[in-house]
Formats: structure tokens, sequence, C-alpha cells
């Protein structure tokens, strides 16, 4: 592991030490090859039509679409016993004293602190100044608040959503219920299946900056299909994930030049993924 420190201009993202996964050092044919072997190591990926369709692969546009279902619904057989269990690092918008995630376990800075989505009482009147929580802890922690049940006098900062493939993503609507009820901005995160971080959104709150040393987007139907680099213990290799989003090449306001999504949600239609058509 190559340990970088990476001190951000922007007044909106903190200096912090990250761990870079080799897969961001190597090139595309390496990295492919690297995830094709960590799934040979699944039990889905080790019968033999799944295999031989791995390994005749000449790159990732060679393989077939997985629902996200299929993954999603019998996630034991798409595990690499043979990767470490490495968790994803929690990445804040800016330095906090005393933030608290919800629901999700993940690599926290300091003065964070993880807790259960079991335990939300013990937000009531705590210091908790930013929140980092899943869509599903977010929306009952709305509903205890607006009940009275929940009390967060000391929420000041933010509100990270952590967002993903097991986790959804907010519905429409939902951003301006987490201003009404909690007060504080919202930054939305995409995690991968492994906690990998795959886009985030900066203090412009203009879209998810996107990072393809990360992770593989491709649109095919106007749906996202996924493969994440960073991914071993779970691989992702070209999952339909059921969400849509416009891509902006766009320089962002903030100064980033990479790739921002735009207007993340669930895709309307279900129907299946057939047709190939990478992000240019």
């Amino acid at each position: 592991m190559n340990v970088v420190l990476r001190v951000r201009g922007n007044p909106w993202w903190i200096r912090q030490i990250e761990t870079v996964s080799p897969a961001v050092e190597l090139s595309p044919e390496e990295k492919f090859r690297r995830l094709v072997n960590a799934a040979l190591a699944t039990p889905y990926f080790t019968r033999r039509e799944h295999a031989e369709s791995l390994l005749s692969a000449q790159s990732l546009k060679d393989l077939p679409v997985l629902p996200a279902r299929t993954l999603l619904d019998h996630k034991s057989r798409f595990l690499n016993p043979k990767a470490d269990k490495a968790l994803g690092m929690l990445r804040l918008p800016f330095e906090s004293s005393a933030c608290v995630v919800v629901g999700k376990k993940l690599r926290l800075p300091k003065g964070c602190s993880n807790l259960d989505e079991s335990a939300l009482y013990r937000l009531h009147h705590s210091a908790t100044r930013m929140l980092a929580a899943t869509p599903g802890a977010l929306r009952r922690i709305c509903a205890l608040v607006e009940a009275r049940a929940l009390a967060l006098p000391n929420l000041c900062e933010a509100v990270i959503v952590l967002q993903g493939l097991e986790e959804g993503l907010l519905y429409a609507g939902e951003r301006d219920m987490l201003w009404r009820c909690l007060g504080v901005p919202v930054f939305e995160q995409w995690l991968g299946l492994d906690g990998e971080l795959l886009a985030w959104e900066c203090g412009v709150h203009q879209g998810l900056h996107f990072r393809s040393n990360r992770a593989e987007l491709e649109e095919i139907d106007g749906e996202l299909v996924l493969t994440s680099w960073f991914g071993l213990r779970t691989p992702i290799l070209r999952v339909a994930t059921g969400f849509s989003a416009r891509v902006d090449h766009r320089v962002c306001a903030c100064g980033d030049d990479q790739p921002v999504l735009l207007h993340l949600s669930m895709k309307q239609s279900s129907e299946s993924v057939l047709r190939h058509a990478a992000l240019a």
C-alpha cells in the first residue's frame, strides 16, 4: 500500500491522508486482469460457464452485464475469501471534531466514531456536529426528530449521505427534507460494496465527482453499469446498478476538472440492459 498526503487548496476539503489502492497505479489492462483474478476466487465465477467468460475476455466490454439484483440477492456467492476485509475510508467535506457515522463500517478520520443503526437513541442531545448515514438511517432519524423523540442540538456542520447498491439513493425531494429537518448542508457520496468511495459531492453542490482510476462507468439504455477497480473482496464487474445520471465534463466551480455525475437517481425503467455504450 502507498500512503499519499494530499493537500487540497479548496477550503471545502480538509487535509487528509488517504490509503491509495495499488489499482490506481496500474494500466487499464493490469487493473482488468487483477479484478478478473479476484472474481475467479468467488463461488459465482468459479462455475464453468462464468469462468470461461472471464478467461476468454480481452477487455471489460467482452463481459456480460450482471443485474445488481442477482448480486445483492446472492451476495455470499460473490465474496472473494482470499481478499482482505479492507474498509473504505470516510471522506469529510471539511474537518469536524465530532462526526458520527451511522449504519456503515468505515475507517474514520480523527474525531469520528461509528454508531450502530439500532442505537440511534445515543444521538439524543449528543455532541454530534456532523452526521454520516445511509439513506435508510437518515429517514429514521428525521422521523424521530419530527416526532420529538430525538434532539440533535449540536448538529451544525453537515449531513453526509452514504449511498450505494445496497444502501440505495435518496428519493426525489429528500434532500429538501433533510435540510428542513436537520438544518445543515447535505453532501452525497456513492460507495461500492466494500465501502470504497466511488464518487462524492463537493461544496459547490452541483453533482458527484467521479474518478476513472477508482471505477469504470458505462451508460447502457440510460442505466449506469459499474465496474469497481478497488473492490476485490466483493468484485463488481459490469453490474447494472439501476441508477441513472448525466455526466458533465466541464471543470467544476471548485476547480476539479474530473467528470461530475449530475442528477444521480434510480432509473425509471427496469428493462434489461443489453447494449454496449461506454461513457465518453
